[in-house]
């Protein structure tokens, strides 16, 4: 005790370390005890509760590597992170940082050079860079060697400058997960939606815009994915190619919710030479089975094509002989442009006028056109004279 200095020393049985949390408090003793705090005319202290002490311990603490627990060293692919403890935050100053040579990695006994260090001051971590990906399950170490005893520039270090010590080869924690199973290449003429079209001719499908390609009725599914879909390249008669999309069990372009119909076949075919003159078909026909989930269903399609070809509906024979446009009202159907593409949506009742089985069977077959017919015409009759239409 100073008494001058009206100062009050204590000696602690724990030296107080830099960055500690401190707090104090009095309690004063008996009136009759003479050991009390008090000043030359008698006066005592006053008990006083737990105190905040400022602690000025000047930091002289190296920081230490962690390796137990959650922060021990760990290794990711090509990042090994060493997480250091100490009372201040590490000096992250790009001009101090320690060299990459200064660390030895050995993965599987065999060094891997550190090509990169990187300090977090406040997370207090060291990250290297490795030359060479680890891979799962291989064994990785690390040492450290400090450059000197001293003071070192470049050093794993904290902000007041105490350098960590040098650490000999110590086991890192591998946590690279396992690459991926790999998935083989699929065969050229592989049909994965057994639709009757190759996987890889679906994949260049052409759909709405804003759609991926091989994505023709742009649900966000690759139709080769589906069995309700398909799609393929048809040749116009100018030569050229053009994509088609069948969608089975169609609502607006989209296969229902839990649909277990499946598009069995998609192609083009030539047209019957009795066609009738006035019915242009640019691609020929698309004609199509579907397997159905209930014999003698009616079941909704949707055709997808290029406006450009200028059809004006789906052309279909009936159990007649009569070409009609399915993709119209009066038949249940419609014509979207949707997204730059036209869309032809019709139905077909298996076992139908329009299923060319002719019979209730579970499947549908339809070798209709996507075609262009005058539209004053409704159809046209085989027995009629030669371009007599039905009006």
């Amino acid at each position: 005790m100073g008494a001058n200095s009206k100062l009050v020393y204590l000696t602690l049985t724990t030296p107080v370390r830099h960055g500690q949390s401190v707090r104090i408090a009095y309690t004063d003793s008996t009136p009759d005890d003479t050991s009390a705090i008090r000043d030359t005319a008698g006066n005592r202290l006053t008990s006083f509760p737990s105190t905040a002490v400022d602690n000025r311990v000047p930091d002289r603490e190296s920081p230490q590597l962690i390796t137990t627990g959650a922060t021990r060293p760990k290794v990711n692919g090509s990042q090994l992170v060493l997480s250091f403890g100490d009372a201040s935050n590490l000096d992250a100053d790009p001009a101090h940082k320690p060299a990459t040579g200064a660390f030895t990695v050995l993965v599987d006994g065999v060094a891997n050079a550190v090509t990169a260090v990187a300090v977090n001051a406040t997370e207090k971590t060291v990250t290297l860079t490795l030359s060479t990906a680890v891979t799962r399950d291989q064994s990785v170490s690390v040492a450290y060697n400090d450059p000197t005893s001293g003071d070192d520039a470049n050093a794993i270090q904290d902000a007041a400058h105490n350098d960590a010590a040098s650490f000999a080869a110590t086991t890192v924690d591998n946590l690279t997960p396992a690459p991926p199973a790999r998935t083989p290449p699929r065969a050229p003429d592989a049909d994965s939606d057994s639709d009757g079209i190759s996987s890889a001719q679906e994949d260049q499908a052409v759909g709405p815009k804003g759609s991926t390609t091989g994505d023709g009725n742009n649900d966000g599914i690759q139709d080769s994915a589906q069995a309700a879909v398909a799609s393929f390249s048809a040749k116009t008669s100018s030569s050229s190619s053009t994509s088609v999309t069948l969608v089975a069990d169609s609502q607006d372009g989209k296969v229902a919710s839990g649909s277990h119909t499946r598009i069995t076949s998609l192609e083009q075919k030539a047209v019957p030479a009795q066609t009738p003159k006035a019915l242009e078909t640019p691609i020929a026909l698309t004609s199509f089975q579907a397997a159905l989930n209930t014999v003698g269903s009616s079941e909704t399609f949707s055709l997808y094509v290029d406006p450009k070809i200028g059809a004006n509906g789906y052309w279909l024979q009936d159990n007649t002989g009569t070409w009609v446009n399915l993709a119209s009202s009066p038949y249940g159907g419609k014509m979207v442009n949707e997204g730059g593409r036209l869309r032809l949506d019709f139905q077909i009742k298996d076992g139908g006028p329009f299923d060319a089985d002719g019979e209730a069977n579970g499947v549908i077959t339809a070798p209709g056109a996507a075609a262009q017919m005058p539209l004053s015409i409704v159809g046209q009759a085989p027995d009629v004279a030669h371009d007599g239409f039905w009006f």
